[in-house]
């Protein structure tokens, strides 16, 4: 793995220089580390953590209550057993067995 600006430049060069870096950097500067975003667990306060389900919990019941209204999500999630078509709502958009799209 590359760890200067000058490493990364040879091996986009070897790659055919799919993208290009920075040109204010130098070839001798290590890599740009900037921050990622996000808290680290311990700073969310704890009525704000995910807590992990049950084991007993059912996701596909879970889906079920409230399914997406994306009409492609909703047919791959039929289509993957997770959902029961004869299950929905009739609010839902109609599924057919043709083309997905127009």
């Amino acid at each position: 793995m590359a760890e200067t600006v000058g490493e990364l430049r040879k091996r986009l060069s070897e790659q055919g220089e799919p993208w290009h870096v920075d040109p204010r950097l130098s070839d001798a500067e290590p890599l740009p580390n900037p921050p990622r975003g996000g808290q680290l667990g311990d700073e969310i306060p704890a009525e704000h953590r995910l807590v992990a389900m049950e084991p007993t919990v059912s996701v596909a019941d879970l889906i079920g209550k409230t399914p997406p209204s994306n009409p492609f999500l909703l047919l791959a999630w039929v289509e993957a057993g997770i959902l029961d078509r004869e299950a929905l709502p009739d609010v839902r958009p109609a599924l057919d067995d043709g083309e997905h799209g127009a």
